[in-house]
């Protein structure tokens, strides 16, 4: 089996997708087993492996504590699943599906920029046409996506007129910020202007193993 099949097995695909979601959080094998619903032998041999792979790292047990495990961040593929998470189940779609269902009357486009390197938190900028979504109903909204676990980190939504938004030029920080590959666009509707039809959407699965297809056995 090649180390891409691997990495992308079924069981693989839940543990990543809780440690990508967390990166700076410890997990025994039994928060794998619990929250993935998996037997815990299972999850155990499937640790191992990512483990021997680089893929996770290992910290030493506290006395009468059972041993943990985290993402490896220096793993040479950690950057590119890291923004595979946060393009659909880490971020991405939690928060489009949210601008869809309680926003999309006013919120016209909606960026993730990017995640803050001292505090973690999640950059979004919304852009609203006539009339700005209530600050509160907005907060409230992300501390639910919070509390239901459907988001682990907190959010940094700044809020912006469309003028001000298409006024945007060469030189402005935030018209670079939107132009870096690291901006994920999370609008709850197509912009007004036409552009091409979108393809199917990729789970998780198929994303990773598009961009880990050149991994070798």
């Amino acid at each position: 089996m090649g180390a891409a099949d691997f990495l992308l097995s079924p069981t693989v695909q839940h543990i990543l997708q809780l440690v990508l979601a967390e990166p700076a959080r410890q997990f025994a094998a039994a928060d794998f087993a619990k929250v993935c619903k998996l037997d815990l032998p299972q999850v155990e041999e499937t640790l191992t492996h990512l483990l021997g792979n680089g893929v996770l790292t290992r910290s030493e047990a506290r006395e009468g504590q059972p041993e943990t495990v985290a993402v490896n961040t220096a793993f040479v593929f950690y950057p590119e699943l890291r923004r595979i998470a946060l393009k659909s189940f880490a971020a991405a779609e939690p928060l489009r599906a949210m601008l869809q269902s309680k926003f999309r009357a006013s919120v016209q486009r909606a960026f993730l920029l990017g995640e803050d390197a001292e505090t973690g938190a999640l950059h979004v900028l919304l852009v609203y046409a006539e009339v700005a979504p209530e600050r509160e109903a907005l907060d409230q909204a992300l501390r639910k996506l919070l509390k239901s676990g459907a988001l682990r980190q907190h959010v940094q939504a700044d809020v912006v007129p469309a003028r001000r938004f298409e006024a945007l030029r060469r030189g402005d920080v935030l018209h670079a910020r939107l132009a870096a590959d690291g901006c994920i666009d999370i609008s709850p509707t197509a912009p007004r202007k036409s552009r091409a039809v979108p393809a199917p959407s990729m789970g998780f699965l198929q994303r990773a193993r598009q961009r880990l297809g050149g991994f070798g056995p």
